[in-house]
Order: C-alpha cells, then sequence, then structure tokens
C-alpha cells in the first residue's frame, strides 16, 4: 500500500504540473481552435455539411498528436534532470516513475483535445453525441499511443535540436498518413493498410461512426505503443544511472 501511495502522489503531481503550465498547452489549444474554424468553413463551402462533419471529427485526434508531441519531449526531458533523483529514491521502481511521468505528459494532450471536442460539439456541429463516453475513452487510448511512439523515438536521440526533428517527423506522419483530410478508399491500395492502422485514422473512426471494432485495434495499438515507450524511457533512466 505504501509504494501505491506514493505512487499516486507522484502520478497527481506530475498531471497537476503539466496542466498549471498554461503557457505550454494554451497557445496549441487556441490555434487548433482557430483552424478548426476555418477550415471546418472550407470544407463545407465545397463539400457541405457532410464533409464539414467529417473534418470536424477528424481534427480533434490532429490535436491529440500536435499537443502530445509537446507533453511527450517535456517528460523525456525531464527524465534526464536532477529532479529524477528524487523520484528515484522514493519506494517505487522505474518502471513507474518512467510511467507517472509519459502519463503526464499524456495528460496535456489530452486536456487540449477535449477542449477542441467541446468546441467541435457546442459551436461547430451542435450535437451532443460527440460526448459519448466510447470517444472520450477513445482519445484517452489515443493520447497513451501518440505519447508511447514518440517517446519510443526520442530516447534513441540525444542531441535537443534532432529530437525536436524527429517528433516532428513522426507527428507529422501521424498527422497525414491517417483519414483525417481523405477518406482511406481516395488512396493509393498500396497505401491503405498503413493509414488503417494509423492511431489517429482508428481514433477518428471512433470518432465518426463509433465503430466497435477500431477502438478495439485502438485499444491493442495504444497498450503496445505506450508500453514501448515505457520500456525504452525505463532503459534509457538505468543507462543514465549505471
Amino acid at each position: 500500500m505504501s509504494g501505491l501511495r506514493e505512487y499516486l502522489v507522484l502520478l497527481v503531481f506530475e498531471v497537476r504540473q503539466s496542466v498549471r503550465r498554461v503557457e505550454l498547452w494554451l497557445p496549441y489549444a487556441v490555434s487548433s481552435t482557430l483552424g478548426l474554424f476555418m477550415i471546418t468553413k472550407g470544407y463545407q463551402a465545397f463539400g457541405g455539411e457532410g464533409a464539414r462533419w467529417f473534418f470536424a471529427l477528424g481534427w480533434v485526434p490532429v490535436v491529440m498528436v500536435l499537443a502530445g508531441t509537446l507533453g511527450t519531449v517535456s517528460a523525456v526531458v525531464s527524465l534526464s534532470l536532477g529532479s529524477l533523483a528524487y523520484w528515484l529514491s522514493l519506494p517505487l521502481s522505474v518502471r513507474q516513475v518512467v510511467g507517472a511521468k509519459l502519463l503526464a505528459g499524456t495528460s496535456t494532450s489530452l486536456l487540449v483535445s477535449l477542449f477542441v471536442l467541446f468546441v467541435v460539439g457546442v459551436f461547430i456541429l451542435h450535437d451532443v453525441r460527440v460526448f459519448a463516453p466510447l470517444n472520450l475513452l477513445a482519445l484517452t487510448l489515443l493520447g497513451a499511443a501518440v505519447s508511447g511512439l514518440l517517446a519510443a523515438l526520442a530516447v534513441w536521440v540525444r542531441d535537443l535540436n534532432r529530437l525536436s526533428v524527429v517528433t516532428v517527423l513522426a507527428s507529422g506522419a501521424l498527422q497525414y498518413l491517417s483519414t483525417v483530410y481523405t477518406p482511406i478508399l481516395a488512396l493509393p491500395e498500396w497505401l491503405r493498410p498503413v493509414v488503417f492502422f494509423n492511431p489517429v485514422s482508428l481514433a477518428s473512426r471512433v470518432l465518426r461512426t463509433g465503430a466497435l471494432e477500431a477502438f478495439l485495434f485502438l485499444a491493442l495499438e495504444s497498450a503496445l505503443l505506450f508500453g514501448a515507450g515505457v520500456f525504452a524511457l525505463v532503459s534509457r533512466v538505468r543507462r543514465q544511472r549505471g
């Protein structure tokens, strides 16, 4: 019980620290909302109401990726700072410390994406069905998947400049190799498997259709990618300590 209590204290502390850093997540929320309003107007003008609905719900997972990049990089960088020694002095395993910090990074992207989802439901689509529990769970899973994937990639880069390049390229691939902007049937057949299993595509499908099979695929990918991110970060921390 003592270890569990210490872990929960660490997790709550890290999440609070992430949420309080308004200067980091607020610009994403504002710029994403502006992009949402402007681009949905264009989709509606050229494609009608169906196109507006298609893009608006796909935009929310994109916001998760963009904000998740910042949260994950912050978590990776913080694991190299001196404060890590204090947390590792607690009766917690390295895996617990790393997992808590990565979840804290995920909380930033989840906060921003929920804000944008609120704007979509209330001001864009005027439909409360977008707040279905399945949609909220899908966004949570997507946040964990993105955070885990970016963390797994980031730990192999020691230079901060190269770290930003890797995360930008990865987030760009997640965003554009997805069904956010284009229906999957409009893509070349050889590209469709990659796009279909992209966690951003799966989350977009859940938001648009409530497809349970897409949710289950997303849950599996989230577990695998988040686990990979924790494993990679734990290995890095142990190398630093050794």
